[in-house]
């Protein structure tokens, strides 16, 4: 059958669904459909990629269906959640950059327009028209406007906390300066209860449109926690969870998370760890007030991490509950590396804001009226054995740990080492609901689909979804990159890397701690023109000046 007549067939049963001709049937073969995202989760911190947080719900997932080690994001959050949403590229769908860091040269910009655009069609709408009842709780950060509301992108129901970070608490404390949290519940304002917790609250509003839907269409849930983006926060009686587990420091606590993936099978026996990056100083040579506030922050961190793999074992006990939960195709990753950015470097906040407005004493860290984060030595850590972390497209910044299990799902001990995109996760979806994303949606032509479907490689007919010469590329921040087969240019800011392109072996130096570009300067040449195709096409446009500048 040819792409065209398998194209035509699932426009075919789009309108026949959402007519309510032969949906009786469909639904009955369809899976459900829940995503999970973690804000800001390093690629090493549940149990199932090294770590020692204690992930139990995440580690029986991953047992009952599959771990794949080679999945790529954006390297911050609103850009890998519009590409989630679409399978585009991001520069392409308005999330070129994170609204927030748009610079003057870029605004007006298509593609810069800080929110998803409609240049595309988004997957809750293809599975909402197709049947499926659509819900969303979390994170949204894809616009602040009404029309940019998830009721105006396919979602029957929708519980978001609009902005990129906030408060996990009832406070309702902004993050930064004039960034104030804003929560909307089916398109209107909300305000949100003084018990209010991030991620209880996003798994309990779930719950309770699981268990309250009556009629038998299949469900597409997405699950967006906020958590453990910092501020650091938990519920007090999980503040001391970890109490004394890094006061080792963040060091020794790297070379532990490698010996453990290595056990694990999640890297090879030969990787070593990138070096510390010169920005972060060595745990023995912080004082000891700076360790104790350190460890402290960290304990917390892992908290949050364990109280986020809770919520996910309330929300499929639900499923279980409803009876729909053998039917469901679940996906869990990280929206993007581990933050090593701390508020008080972060460019939204002004110099001095958050000491001044923060009651950041060591006896309220984790509670509200503090704004705690890890620190770059922490998110290194985090991101073992992988260079730097969030922000970054070095491997610790887009490679995010990936979880995917349900029925079709053919099950895998051995982590999976095909490369994958965050891309490919709306083309998986739509084949498991047999549907397929139209040239023109209400009227409006739409950009094609760029993902490439996970299923043969899911249900163990295909080794690959991406080809080894297919070209990968990334930009952010005027940081580039891009990987082919085995090989990754990269381009990053001083002063964290040499202003300059540089060459690695990805397959044998996943830590990119050996550059090639002296050494294979055609090479380099080949992969830069490529990389100049991608941002031709995707319509890059550097930024004149660089938050970067003069930051570590």
């Amino acid at each position: 059958m040819t792409i065209g007549r398998i194209h035509k067939i699932g426009q075919l049963l789009v309108c026949l669904v959402a007519a309510g001709i032969y949906g009786g049937a469909l639904a009955a073969a369809r899976p459900n459909v829940l995503i999970i995202v973690a804000d800001d989760m390093g690629y090493s911190d549940w149990g199932g990629f090294g770590g020692e947080i204690r992930t139990p719900n995440l580690d029986a997932l991953a047992d009952q269906g599959r771990r794949f080690t080679q999945f790529y994001t954006a390297a911050t959050c609103s850009p890998t959640r519009a590409m989630l949403l679409t399978g585009i590229d991001h520069h392409l769908v308005g999330l070129s950059t994170m609204e927030e860091l748009l610079q003057p040269n870029q605004r007006g910009v298509p593609g810069y327009e800080g929110y998803l655009n409609r240049r595309a069609v988004t997957l809750p709408e293809l599975l909402h028209d197709g049947g499926y009842t659509t819900l969303v709780s979390g994170k949204w950060h894809l616009g602040m406007g009404l029309e940019q509301d998830p009721s105006r992108f396919g979602f029957d129901r929708s519980f978001v906390m609009l902005r990129g970070a906030a408060s996990h608490f009832g406070d309702q404390a902004p993050y930064a300066i004039d960034y104030a949290p804003i929560y909307r519940e089916n398109g209107h304002p909300v305000q949100i209860p003084a018990s209010f917790y991030s991620s209880d609250a996003y798994a309990s509003k779930l719950i309770e449109w699981i268990e309250a839907k009556q009629d038998d269409t299949p469900l597409f849930a997405y699950l967006a926690f906020t958590a453990p983006h910092d501020p650091l926060h938990v519920p007090d009686e999980w503040l001391d969870k970890y109490a004394g587990r890094y006061d080792g420091g963040y060091d020794k606590l790297r070379e532990q998370r490698l010996a453990r993936a290595r056990e694990l099978g999640v890297v090879a026996q030969s990787v070593r760890a990138s070096p510390r990056p010169p920005h972060v100083p060595a745990w023995d040579d912080l004082s000891q007030d700076e360790q104790r506030a350190s460890a402290r922050s960290m304990e917390i961190y892992a908290a949050m991490v364990e109280n986020l793999d809770a919520n996910v074992g309330r929300v499929l006990a639900a499923f279980k509950r409803k009876g729909i939960y053998d039917n469901t195709l679940i996906i869990f990753f990280s929206d993007n590396g581990a933050n090593g950015i701390t508020l008080q470097q972060n460019p939204l906040s002004a110099p001095g804001w958050v000491a001044r407005n923060s009651d950041n004493r060591l006896q309220n860290l984790g509670k509200k009226g503090s704004r705690p984060s890890t620190g770059p030595g922490w998110a290194v850590a985090s991101s073992s054995p992988f260079r730097l972390f969030k922000v970054f497209i070095s491997e610790g910044g887009i490679r995010s740990p990936l979880i995917v299990a349900g029925p079709g799902v053919g099950k895998a001990s051995p982590p999976d080492d095909a490369v994958l995109t965050v891309r490919d996760l709306m083309p998986t979806v739509l084949e498991s609901a047999g549907l397929v994303a139209p040239d023109t949606y209400q009227k409006r032509a739409v950009l094609e689909v760029e993902g490439r479907s996970m299923w043969p490689l899911l249900k163990g007919e295909a080794p690959l979804v991406h080809p080894a010469d297919e070209s990968i590329g990334f930009e952010l921040f005027g940081m580039r990159a891009l990987r082919r087969g085995d090989w990754k240019i990269t381009w990053i800011s001083e002063p964290f890397a040499p202003p300059r392109w540089q060459l690695f072996n990805i397959a044998d130096d996943p830590a990119e701690t050996r550059d090639l570009a002296v050494e294979q300067p055609e090479r380099l040449d080949a992969l830069r023109r490529e990389w100049d195709r991608y941002a031709a096409q995707v319509g890059v446009v550097l930024p004149d000046n660089s938050f970067f500048k003069g930051r570590k």
